[in-house]
């Protein structure tokens, strides 16, 4: 009988490596606590708005509203008011000093330019409308992008976790045993 050669077996081991144990079990317990805290509370994940942050946002819609109402700053009738009496005046005094106060002429002119000073604030309160659309919309949005950190808490502390146990040094040794001959 020939004497033949027995096969090399390897055995991989893994784990984590003897020396970070300790520390990997005082880090993982602090993150375990963390972790089943902030799955109840979101407020450890997300912060909170700030008193300034609410208050502009509270800020920002209130102009908004006024600016869609035509309210408040965005109330233009006295000023529309006085323009039209003022336009009114001026192309008045044209026309009689031209001499022309009661003609059709006059009359024609006269509705052209208060057409022309109602088409301005029209314009206006348009652009007013629109911009307090966006405002809105951009408040909403902020509020939506918060609320949706809340949403997210649990699942940003679990992502959270699941990095640091995966993150956790690790250690490999490879054994050899057998070969030579029967």
């Amino acid at each position: 009988m020939g004497g033949g050669s027995r096969p090399v077996q390897t055995t991989t081991s893994s784990g984590i490596d003897p020396e970070f144990k300790p520390y990997l079990e005082t880090a993982l317990s602090q993150a375990t606590d963390l972790y089943t805290g902030s799955v109840n509370d979101p407020s450890k994940v997300v912060s909170p708005m700030t008193a300034q942050q609410t208050g502009a946002l509270q800020a920002a819609e209130a102009n908004a509203k006024a600016q869609m109402a035509g309210t408040g700053a965005y109330d233009y009738t006295g000023a529309m008011n006085t323009a039209l009496q003022n336009t009114v005046g001026t192309a008045a005094g044209q026309a009689a000093l031209a001499g022309q106060a009661g003609s059709a002429r006059a009359q024609k002119m006269m509705g052209s330019v208060i057409g022309d000073k109602s088409l301005e604030f029209q314009q206006l309160k348009q652009a007013d409308q629109m911009a307090g659309i966006k405002g809105m919309g951009d408040v909403g949005s902020a509020y939506q992008a918060y609320n949706q950190q809340v949403l997210d808490a649990p699942h940003t502390a679990t992502q959270r976790y699941f990095g640091y146990l995966g993150s956790a040094p690790q250690q490999q040794t490879s054994t050899q045993s057998g070969g030579g001959k029967w």
